[in-house]
């Protein structure tokens, strides 16, 4: 775990003991990846955490990842080793004490019931058998609502560690730009700036970064491919880079050779919708209304039926989590959520465009995270 990021994890924690308290939960099994990190700050972690103002906090983990995770688990945490062997020839050099003798399941059952209480769990990251067994042998209730609520308010640490991520990811296209010439390929072009992600010391991509040339750009979800540039045309990235588990998103329009005055006026309004929107952004607004002003802009163009999903979603230790900028959306925003604002305009078989920065809500208004620049470079 990196210098100072301890804090974080600690007031993660802190947060949910709190959420624990007010809705009277005295033992928490955490699930999935992002939940595990959003409280220890692990990379790549697996298993169970079990955090109770009963017991020890519990980390749950298989034989194969015992030793990887006990050396990151803060020291007030305690290990069970999830190993049932089949054989009893098998012979693992780790203290019997710590070895529980069952399943991942039915040791997260077991501990669970030790610390005792009314037990919570975040069901959504379980499946259907497992949510049954774990809600029918604890009588467990479901907290999914209650901690993507508490994840989708940043505390100031959590902030800073997107605004890290923002940076390196920043930087990674800056570098990228002097490998954009005839003959770069899509797929060539998302390899590099993961490379480049990686070289800043980002845990790798927020997610498969998105490179899209010519008529690609209008698909909102493209899968880089060996397509090469050649002709003028647009070229569309969407990328974003991991630090310390918290994660960017930001997508930027450059162009190879001259654009045409078509795709420079959609540009302009796009971008306009996008500032606008941004401009909207605040503590105590509706998240529909970000979304509503971005298609008041394109409407006046005409582009607002091309402007086909919501403005943007929360990011944290999930690239998409709450809360939600998109049409309908009774969420308040508060401070300290941290939203994408993308509305993006997709012609068929001619070019999509789509521009995506990171925002800070804050009490006044909001703060750019991400900050490439948003004007049109040219590439020859």
């Amino acid at each position: 775990m990196l210098t100072g990021a301890e804090d974080v994890f600690r007031g993660n924690r802190g947060k949910l003991a709190s959420l624990m308290e007010q809705e009277n939960i005295d033992t928490l099994i955490l699930l999935g990846e992002p939940n595990i990190i959003y409280a220890t700050g692990i990379r790549e972690p697996t298993g169970a955490l079990i955090l109770s103002k009963n017991c020890t906090p519990t980390y749950i983990v298989s034989i194969l990842d015992y030793t990887r995770i006990s050396g990151q688990l803060p020291s007030d945490f305690q290990v069970r080793v999830a190993y049932r062997a089949s054989d009893e020839t098998v012979r693992i050099d780790i203290p019997k004490r710590l070895v529980s003798g069952k399943s991942l399941l039915d040791t997260v059952i077991s501990e669970a019931s030790k610390c005792g209480g009314r037990i919570g769990v975040d069901l959504d990251w379980t499946s259907h058998s497992m949510a049954s067994r774990l809600t029918g042998k604890l009588e467990a209730v479901n907290v999914s609502d209650l901690i993507r609520r508490a994840r989708s308010v940043k505390s100031n640490g959590e902030v800073e560690l997107i605004r890290r991520a923002a940076g390196i990811a920043d930087e990674a296209l800056r570098r990228l730009l002097d490998d954009i010439h005839a003959g770069a390929s899509e797929a060539e072009l998302a390899g590099l700036l993961r490379l480049y992600m990686l070289r800043l010391e980002s845990w790798g991509e927020a997610f498969p970064s998105i490179v899209a040339f010519y008529s690609n750009t209008a698909y909102p979800h493209h899968t880089p491919t060996s397509i090469q540039l050649g002709s003028p045309g647009p070229i569309l990235i969407d990328w974003g880079a991991i630090y310390s588990g918290y994660r960017s998103d930001s997508t930027r329009m450059l162009h190879y050779g001259r654009p045409n005055s078509s795709f420079k006026r959609h540009y302009e309004v796009l971008l306009q919708a996008q500032l606008e929107a941004i401009d909207t952004v605040a503590a105590g607004v509706e998240a529909s209304d970000p979304d509503t002003q971005a298609r008041r802009v394109l409407a006046r163009e005409g582009l607002d039926g091309k402007f086909i999903h919501g403005l943007g979603h929360g990011v944290g230790v999930e690239i998409h989590e709450d809360p939600y900028l998109r049409p309908g959306s009774k969420t308040v925003l508060e401070p300290g959520m941290i939203v994408t604002v993308e509305p993006g305009i997709y012609l068929e078989g001619a070019y999509g465009i789509r521009v995506e920065d990171t925002i800070l809500v804050t009490k006044s208004g909001s703060v750019q995270l991400t900050r490439f620049t948003k004007t049109l470079l040219e590439f020859q």
